[in-house]
């Protein structure tokens, strides 16, 4: 509903008629609606959740308070909620300024007062802010100081939603994935490259998560030219730490091929507590070359017994094994699977880990890796869902309004500011993660057993946008109340899920 008043004032008496049916009219009336009314089940969550008062308590606003108008909370419920709504685009905040729904749940004001126009004069928002304080928003969150408040918003949700939720306050056991992904841009942004691998202009961030409670703790944005694993060395501590600290007592960290370089696998070694890790590679020719007859047997053994040897999935040999880079052996398995229908020749990949055999065998092993697959379907939700539009970039004014400008200030950083526009992706995909676990809960059946720490019949985020919040309603006012009349296809969804939050009340604060 981007249209003002007067706009729609004018259309009135207006009908256009369709040709194909000529009993159809199309008209425009003075009323109040929206198509984005699950923009106020996202603010309950987020007010429940005291992700908005912590994220106020913490970041630094540059503004000047006397010639403020919109309140650094309002800013950022109304970038989340454009997100996570679907709206990307830099100048959407203009076109729904006016949008009811999304006046109401971005606002502080109390009754229908967010839907009043301001008085003559009065610093008190009329409608959503515009797309210039938007980006002003943006340019202050990524300063340094914000910047890391925002890194550290995403650790705060999973660490309230794990209180909150969960059926105690710390897991016995947590896997925590690490992952890359390339972020496809158009244009010449700060930091972007040409990557040969995926042949594409992109950036290139490190993204950790977990893909048993379907969470994203973090992401660094990185150039788009850099290896799988570079500066992972660097940002998993801080993950790392904080899981251990907050959410599980014992943590797994898992990586695909690329990642397991000595230093890392070291560092992880020598941390107390020491967590367990299994990494996959396979481009290694001196493991290869070593494990070329283990190879030759399983072919020779595919051409004497083809049908037994193909409904064995995969077999896995145990290995001890020291690379020339390694300081020390480790347990490798190697991993030999049945060549698919089509296919004449098997394939073979390797696992590193420090779990021992007794512990963890190579069949286990091997499923807990596969697990991973889900970790990666998470991070194709964020860019099919969120699509994270990184342009910011760099452009010093030569003119204003026609004229040179008297002061020039300092060009922001492009890439900082990149940085704070993925973390509040992150953001908005752990609010709808959190919406579609809020789903699975409200739907389960009285009497049916709890199932914890993995996704069970989970609705995806794009699932839960389009149930939750891309609902059409209408909002009238009765007395000094605001009525919100939803589809009646969305309400036994809106109204099982908020009787599950009257249920389970407030997260705990957390200092």
């Amino acid at each position: 509903m981007g249209e003002t008043h007067e706009e729609l004032l004018g259309e009135q008496g207006r009908v256009l008629r369709p040709t194909f049916n000529g009993s159809i009219r199309v008209e425009a009336r003075r009323e109040r609606l929206t198509s984005d009314a699950g923009a106020i089940l996202l603010r309950e969550l987020m007010e429940r959740l005291g992700l908005i008062r912590w994220l106020e308590a913490r970041l630094r606003d540059p503004r000047n308070p006397a010639l403020t108008t919109h309140p650094l909370s309002e800013l950022l419920r109304t970038q989340l909620l454009l997100l996570a709504q679907g709206w990307t685009d830099a100048d959407d905040a203009d076109l729904l300024r006016d949008d009811p729904a999304l006046r109401l749940a971005v606002s502080e004001r109390k009754q229908d007062s967010p839907l009043r126009p301001a008085p003559e004069g009065a610093m008190t928002p009329d409608g959503l802010a515009s797309q210039p304080t938007i980006s002003r928003l943006l340019a202050a969150l990524a300063h340094p100081l914000n910047a890391s408040v925002l890194q550290e918003a995403n650790l705060f949700c999973a660490q309230q939603r794990s209180h909150w939720l969960g059926p105690r306050q710390r897991l016995p056991e947590l896997t925590l994935d690490a992952d890359s992904l390339p972020l496809k841009v158009h244009g010449q942004q700060a930091g972007s490259a040409y990557n040969g691998y995926y042949h594409i202009r992109c950036y290139h961030p490190l993204i950790f998560g977990s893909a048993e409670t379907g969470e994203l703790f973090g992401a660094v944005l990185r150039e788009g030219n850099l290896h799988t694993a570079n500066g992972l060395d660097e940002a998993l501590p801080t993950y790392l730490d904080w899981a251990q600290t907050y959410l599980a007592d014992h943590i797994t960290v898992r990586g695909d091929a690329g990642m397991p370089s000595d230093t890392l696998l070291t560092a992880l070694e020598q941390r107390a507590p020491r967590p367990t890790y299994v990494f996959r590679f396979t481009s290694y020719p001196p493991l290869q070359a070593a494990t070329r007859g283990l190879l030759a047997r399983y072919q020779q053994d595919l051409r004497e017994r083809p049908q037994e040897v193909r409904e064995q999935e995969f077999r896995c040999h145990e290995l001890r094994y020291q690379g020339h880079e390694w300081h020390h052996s480790r347990r490798v398995v190697m991993v030999i699977v049945a060549p698919e229908d089509g296919q004449l020749l098997p394939r073979a990949f390797f696992l590193v880990t420090n779990f021992s055999a007794q512990t963890m065998s190579g069949a286990l092993l091997v499923d807990l890796y596969r697990e991973r697959g889900t970790y990666e379907q998470m991070l194709g939700q964020l860019k099919s869902t969120l699509t994270p539009q990184l342009s910011s970039s760099v452009r010093p004014k030569t003119h204003y309004r026609g004229q040179q400008p008297v002061q020039r200030y300092a060009s922001r950083d492009a890439f900082a500011t990149n940085q704070a526009i993925l973390s509040l992706n992150l953001l908005a995909y752990n609010l709808l993660n959190l919406t579609a676990l809020l789903h699975e809960r409200a739907a389960r059946r009285p009497g049916r057993p709890k199932v914890y720490g993995h996704v069970s019949n989970r609705i995806t985020p794009k699932t839960v946008r389009q149930l939750y919040l891309k609902v059409s309603a209408r909002i009238t006012f009765h007395g000094r109340r605001v009525w919100l009349s939803i589809s009646e296809q969305a309400a036994p969804y809106w109204y099982r899920l908020w009787a599950l939050l009257d249920r389970i009340g407030y997260a705990p604060a957390v200092a």
